[in-house]
């Protein structure tokens, strides 16, 4: 049967991801500088920026500011960037402590802690494995890898003593092993979202809202009422499954089996990858949404969650009490923990 592939990149750009989160905003009339948007490619996906109530003037330099901090975070952790420092410690000798960025052993710290709690699902070490499916590849893949290679990747990682990635005191990074590379598309987009929400801020933007594809970050209000955000239904990339109203320093994001995928044989394969397995996640979720007080957390527990599954996700969500959930389930039906603020659904 011959595979059939849906990248939805909607910008004829295969790589870019789908905007996981339909975010609109009703614009009553106003003075034009009171609303400003901005759009660009980075990290991958389409990021835009709205910023209220600030000159014109002041808000493109601000939102200027902060696609270069993006940018700049990208520079330091995609493994795609050959100088970048996570390029240059993935080709670094294994079983070795080296010195990176203060900044990048953050980051990774960060999703080790996320990974540990998560009884290692979470996992910023899958390199080699996503190098096997080519998820990040142009073109793109329209078949599973071959079982002996994936089976050669779990053996060796079964042979690998932990931690597979060691931190020291002084944020010294070691890979315990060939089997063992950076792979921080779980966690440095919302990292490099938070930063650049930062910069906003630090420019004078009180009231803005950022979205990086499946990361959302947003401050204050938009003229005293709330960020109207929709939640994209993952079987549907025209509808809507619930609508958020939210207002504050929040951040939110989306991990789902509908991002970057091909059907093969009649089994969707995503991009998504369950360490345990070798092979995209099957927990019976198709989409999870976090709402944290951060896009680092929200990023990292997204990814957590869908891969965990209903009942262990939500255990997970226990260590993260001020982190709420929506879940879908293959069947359609919906898990939402008791502090998402979501104020309608249109499935059940």
């Amino acid at each position: 049967m011959k595979p059939d592939w849906r990248l939805l990149t909607g910008w004829g750009m295969a790589g870019v991801l789908t905007i996981l989160l339909l975010a609109w905003w009703r614009f009553e009339a106003r003075p034009a500088e009171e609303s400003r948007l901005s759009t660009r490619l980075l990290m991958g996906t389409l990021v835009s920026i709205t910023t209220w109530g600030v000159p014109q003037t002041a808000a493109e330099r601000a939102m200027d500011q902060a696609f270069d901090e993006m940018q700049r975070i990208e520079a330091l952790t995609s493994r795609f960037i050959p100088d970048s420092a996570v390029s240059r410690l993935n080709n670094a000798p294994r079983d070795h402590d080296h010195a990176v960025p203060e900044e990048l052993a953050r980051v990774i710290a960060r999703g080790v802690e996320i990974g540990n709690l998560s009884g290692g699902v979470f996992d910023i070490g899958l390199g080699p494995l996503s190098d096997l499916w080519g998820f990040s590849r142009e073109p793109p893949p329209t078949a599973p890898p071959a079982p002996a290679a994936v089976r050669l990747w779990l053996d060796a990682r079964a042979r690998t003593p932990p931690p597979t990635i060691g931190i020291t005191p002084d944020s010294k990074i070691r890979l315990a092993s060939a089997s063992v590379a950076l792979d921080l598309g779980g966690i440095a987009k919302g990292y490099a979202v938070e930063r650049a929400m930062a910069v906003l801020q630090q420019a004078g933007v009180a009231n803005a809202l950022i979205n990086a594809g499946g990361d959302m970050r947003l401050a204050g209000d938009k003229n005293g009422k709330p960020w109207h955000i929709g939640l994209r239904d993952p079987r549907d990339p025209g509808g809507v499954v619930a609508v958020m109203d939210l207002t504050g320093s929040r951040a939110v994001s989306t991990s789902g089996d509908y991002e970057r995928y091909f059907i093969a044989d009649g089994v969707r394969h995503h991009h998504i990858l369950d360490p345990r397995q070798g092979s995209s996640a099957r927990s019976g979720l198709i989409a999870v949404t976090i709402q944290a007080p951060d896009s680092m957390t929200a990023d990292g527990l997204s990814t957590a969650l869908f891969i965990l599954g209903e009942t262990e996700g939500l255990k997970l969500l226990t260590h993260f009490p001020d982190s709420e959930a929506l879940m879908i389930r293959e069947d359609g039906g919906f898990v939402q923990t008791p502090g998402f603020i979501a104020i309608r659904h249109t499935a059940s």
